[in-house]
């Protein structure tokens, strides 16, 4: 699995986005701003960094699954 740490302004959303998606699948969403883990500790934690930076309250987890969790 491969995280996908969205980098961009997160307003009007007010949040984080992460993907979670098959390490062999590229997404759309890689074209923009972002950061690539094998790992969710990593992401996770770089996330955490960018909503501190940005001042946003959450970070959102997007499945392949169509499923979503904040963090």
């Amino acid at each position: 699995m491969k995280w996908i740490v969205m980098e961009e302004n997160p307003q009007p959303d007010n949040y984080i986005a992460v993907m979670v998606a098959e390490e062999n699948r590229v997404l759309r969403a890689e074209s923009k701003p972002c950061a690539i883990f094998k790992s969710s500790d990593e992401a996770i934690l770089h996330a955490r960094k960018l909503r501190e930076q940005y001042k946003v309250r959450n970070i959102r987890i997007f499945y392949m699954e169509s499923s979503t969790a904040f963090v």
